[in-house]
């Protein structure tokens, strides 16, 4: 059964059982996974997996359910258990109906039938390329992943929507070690012909060369240098407390700040569902509007909450087209580029860090947006404008409202981040931030 027709299927049901509003979005994610360690090739998976997510209304009620079984029968199991639950619930009073189509959609290049069709010998080919590089560069060990997948989308409603869609990512996450000391490397794309792993490879392997002379560091308030990975990390964020959901909740620290500056006038952030690259296509969200470009931050001004029809409602404005159904959220953020190379980035810190990775992120205070996150593999200390020696142990703690008012430059070049880190695909330059407070990870 393709997506299009579970879609339908699952939406027939739910109307005869009595929904007065419903939907119903069959998703279809090919991918192929390998995996290598050691420098050697460890695993190797191919999955196919299909999921259909359902919402309906009955009497006010409202409720969404999922199921990755698309066999008839159990379609049918499914929506009659989902309508029975339903009408065992509270009415809700974020009730709203869905929009009405027929919409127009946004189109997009962001499909490459290459990495759908691919051969598993083809994708192979890349962790033996990715292994050879890495010692030939003086890289001891090497480990990482190499991800291929293609995506097809259906969605109907009530409301008269009936699109499909297709995109297809390659994502590659290594890391390199020479001794105790590591780097790690980035590479994305939606296109066969334009990944480029090679480039991570080269970057990992000089972060590990480089990182292995250590010196000393103390605690205090310093300028950071973020590369595009860590940058990415921080804006998604921000992405996050952009949706109406995180502020109507009392979870987003943009809460009350429409109109008002909440960056540096060098911060632009704006939202694509789709945009060429874009890691994370999508030309309409779960209530099957169109995605559009949210421009959330504008030269440092709050412009927009993101919404679904739900809390655009409430707030008396139209929809972004960034519904989940209880939560909107972003698709694809993009920040502006700067006026820097790297090189010009590091010359203007006088005493600081150059962070190239960061995990642990987590929030003190979501409404404050007081935060702390580990840098991990390659972190180097920058004095005078130059680097001088590799350092290790930091943990950054300070709040991202103060951090985005503190963005004193960017550079030129951009990267799409995409991996377990950063789940909201983030096209980001590199980023001075002024004044950041570094403490000890471990005492």
């Amino acid at each position: 059964m393709n997506t299009e027709a579970a879609a339908s299927e699952v939406l027939e049901h739910l109307i005869r059982l009595g929904a007065e509003d419903a939907s119903a979005i069959a998703t279809q994610i090919w991918g192929r996974m390998l995996r290598f360690s050691n420098n050697a090739l460890t695993i190797t998976k191919t999955t196919r997996d299909v999921t259909i997510f359902a919402y309906a209304a009955v009497d006010g009620r409202r409720i969404m359910g999922s199921t990755s079984n698309p066999t008839q029968n159990a379609l049918r199991d499914f929506t009659r258990r989902l309508i029975d639950s339903c009408k065992m619930l509270e009415p809700s009073p974020y009730h709203t109906h869905l929009p009405k189509g027929p919409f127009s959609y946004p189109t997009h290049r962001n499909y490459d039938p290459k990495i759908e069709s691919c051969e598993e010998r083809i994708l192979e080919d890349y962790p033996k390329q990715l292994i050879d590089q890495t010692t030939q560069r003086g890289g001891r060990r090497t480990a990482g992943a190499i991800t291929a997948e293609a995506s097809r989308i259906s969605i109907v409603s009530t409301g008269g929507v009936r699109q499909s869609d297709k995109s297809t990512r390659i994502l590659l996450n290594q890391r390199v070690f020479v001794d105790d000391a590591s780097g790690h490397g980035l590479a994305c794309s939606t296109h066969l012909d334009t990944f480029n792993p090679l480039n991570a490879v080269e970057e990992a392997t000089q972060y590990a060369k480089k990182a292995v002379n250590r010196g000393p560091w103390s605690e205090g308030v310093y300028d950071i240098v973020i590369s595009s990975t860590v940058a990415a990390d921080l804006m998604q964020h921000v992405g996050d407390a952009a949706s109406a959901f995180a502020v109507e909740s009392g979870i987003s620290f943009l809460a009350d700040k429409l109109n008002e500056q909440v960056a540096s006038e060098l911060l632009t952030l704006v939202d694509h569902g789709a945009v060429e690259g874009s890691i994370h296509t999508r030309i309409f969200d779960d209530e099957g509007v169109p995605t559009s470009h949210n421009i959330i931050i504008e030269r440092g001004l709050l412009k927009t909450y993101l919404h679904n029809s739900s809390t655009a409602a409430r707030f008396n404005v139209a929809s972004t087209g960034s519904a989940g159904i209880i939560e909107p959220h972003p698709w694809n953020l993009e920040v502006n580029p700067g006026s820097y190379s790297l090189e010009e980035l590091i010359k203007e810190v006088d005493e600081g860090f150059y962070i190239t990775n960061n995990w642990y992120t987590r929030f003190h205070n979501l409404r404050s947006g007081e935060y702390s996150t580990l840098p991990r593999d390659a972190v180097f200390y920058i004095k005078s404008g130059e680097i001088k020696y590799a350092v290790a142990g930091l943990r950054i703690s300070d709040s991202l409202l103060r951090q985005m008012k503190s963005i004193a430059a960017a550079t030129k070049e951009r990267r799409w981040i995409y991996w377990w880190e950063v789940r909201t695909p983030t096209l980001t330059p590199h980023i001075l931030i002024k004044q950041t407070k570094v403490t000890k990870a471990v005492r």
